[in-house]
């Protein structure tokens, strides 16, 4: 059987992306696994960043306690909400980070944790190094389950065809509809004279068409729209993702810093994007 991982640190988002995870492993056929970690104290002395001490009762022992009977509560009341959902819940010690991407299972869910305005720290650094450690998909949600239809990006690359895969899924699961888009940024597109518009748009509609045909003809229920845009991709997805129920990015990365793991067009995504959002790594 197959395995949704949630991640879990007691936050309100948190809750919503168990709840998210519990509703696809569901649909899936899947167990659903919550896990939450829990760092071990740092040395004595400690201190916060307003020099007050930290009570030498928080040990990693009362820590896990706490956490485990957390999970309790929530494992009853996923069990009482999907009753034939196989639901194991677990308190790691360590760094979140570090528990989680080792954590055995098909698609990993995070809630977003930021609380600021600010781009970097729109999500928080856990989901943004877990997204960025490649393998299997992630979906970062920043609300629970919601209607609308499931949007993907296209652009030709074999992680955009593995997110092709993945949003046509999770539409039939869902009973979604799907909007592919495929945004054309070459240099030079706005001075095209009116008629060249058209020309350019029809062969692009035949490019897009040529990279789902594959996958509408193995989920044939279905419906899909498509979108050639104008535009920058990251502008274009960002457009078409109000109102949708999860957006779909390839991560398109080749080197060692986030933002090249991610790719520019799926870092700005996930850190905007007002739905959740599933970063797709190469298989």
């Amino acid at each position: 059987m197959s395995t949704v991982v949630v991640g879990f640190d007691g936050s309100g988002l948190a809750r919503q992306a168990v709840f998210f995870g519990a509703e696809e492993a569901s649909r899936r056929g899947a167990a659903l696994q919550v896990v939450h970690a829990v760092r071990a104290p740092l040395p004595e002395p400690v201190f916060t960043p307003m020099s007050i001490p930290v009570p030498e009762f928080v040990t990693e022992e009362t820590m896990s306690r706490a956490a485990a009977d957390h999970l309790t509560e929530l494992a009853a009341e996923i069990r009482q909400n999907w009753p034939d959902l196989a639901v194991a819940a677990h308190v790691r010690i360590g760094r979140p980070v570090d528990v989680l991407a080792t954590e055995p299972g098909d698609l990993l869910v995070l809630g977003s944790s930021g609380r600021t305005g600010i781009a970097e720290m729109f999500l928080g650094s856990t989901a943004v190094e877990l997204v960025s450690t490649g393998g299997r998909p992630v979906i970062v949600t920043r609300s629970g389950p919601r209607d609308g239809r499931v949007v993907v990006g296209v652009d030709g690359s074999e992680t955009s065809t593995d997110a092709i895969a993945f949003a046509f899924e999770h539409a039939a699961r869902h009973g979604r509809e799907l909007l592919a888009v495929h945004a054309w940024n070459d240099v030079g597109w706005a001075e095209l004279p009116e008629q060249d518009f058209d020309h350019v748009r029809v062969d692009l509609a035949k490019v897009l068409d040529e990279h789902l045909a594959p996958h509408a003809a193995r989920w044939p229920d279905v419906h899909v729209a498509q979108e050639v845009a104008f535009d920058a991709p990251a502008r274009a997805l960002l457009q078409a993702a109000d109102g949708a129920a999860l957006i779909a990015v390839g991560s398109h990365g080749r080197g060692a810093m986030r933002r090249a793991i991610l790719g520019s067009v799926s870092h700005a995504v996930l850190h905007h994007a007002p739905c959740p959002v599933a970063v797709v790594h190469r298989r």
